[in-house]
């Protein structure tokens, strides 16, 4: 990965939750508008997508019942 993109992913990191749940529906919302063929992903690629996103629903969903 290079340097921009780790710095970008460090970012992003730093976010609260509902800053990187933005970025995310901002990013797939762009994906979907512009594609890219960036080549097919792997079967270990798309699961660890759905884990991650998965996980920012749920970090989402027990903060909800907090309040």
């Amino acid at each position: 990965m290079g340097k921009q993109a780790t710095q970008l992913l460090q970012k992003f990191e730093a976010l609260p939750a509902a800053d990187k749940r933005a970025f995310h529906l901002e990013i797939f919302r762009r994906t979907r508008e512009h594609p890219q063929d960036s080549g097919s992903l792997t079967d270990e690629e798309i699961g660890e997508a759905g884990r991650s996103l998965f996980a920012l629903l749920d970090q989402e969903e027990h903060a909800a019942r907090a309040r």
